[in-house]
């Protein structure tokens, strides 16, 4: 059997969507080990004893944020690295979904930190008190 051109190039192409698979589901294994995911309910529950962290962007957290949560958008994390947290204390993680929050908790998790759970749905699912920007 003769390889075509045409051939080589679908072969090619598998082993790049091949590659790229593995890389995800690398990477989401190691997101999902560094967090447990917390429904809104046991999120609310217990963010009082833990460091409630918004890692989106500041506009959204001044539009409306989770009562007590400090805000430390994920573009910060990337440009500056890490803010001093509390290892002894547990992190709250949350955003618009999941995933950002997954690369932070990956970070998180490789600087040390052992405590991080991320709130399930993010924050289109909370339930819980929000402090809103007020309308001019």
């Amino acid at each position: 059997m003769q390889i075509t051109f045409g051939m080589l190039l679908w072969l090619v192409l598998i082993i790049i969507i091949l590659a790229y698979a593995i890389y995800w589901l690398i990477n989401w294994n190691r997101r999902r080990q560094a967090a447990t995911m917390l429904s809104a309910e046991e999120f609310d529950a217990n963010k009082r004893q833990a460091q409630v962290i918004d890692v989106r962007e500041s506009n959204d957290f001044r539009s409306a944020h989770i009562v007590g949560a400090r805000n430390i958008p994920y573009s910060t994390i990337q440009q500056s690295g890490l803010p001093g947290l509390n290892k002894s204390q547990p992190i709250y993680l949350y955003e618009n979904g999941v995933s950002i929050a997954g690369r932070v908790a990956s970070q998180l998790k490789e600087a040390g930190y052992d405590d991080i759970y991320i709130l399930k749905g993010g924050f289109a699912d909370w339930t819980g008190k929000t402090k809103r920007r007020e309308e001019d």
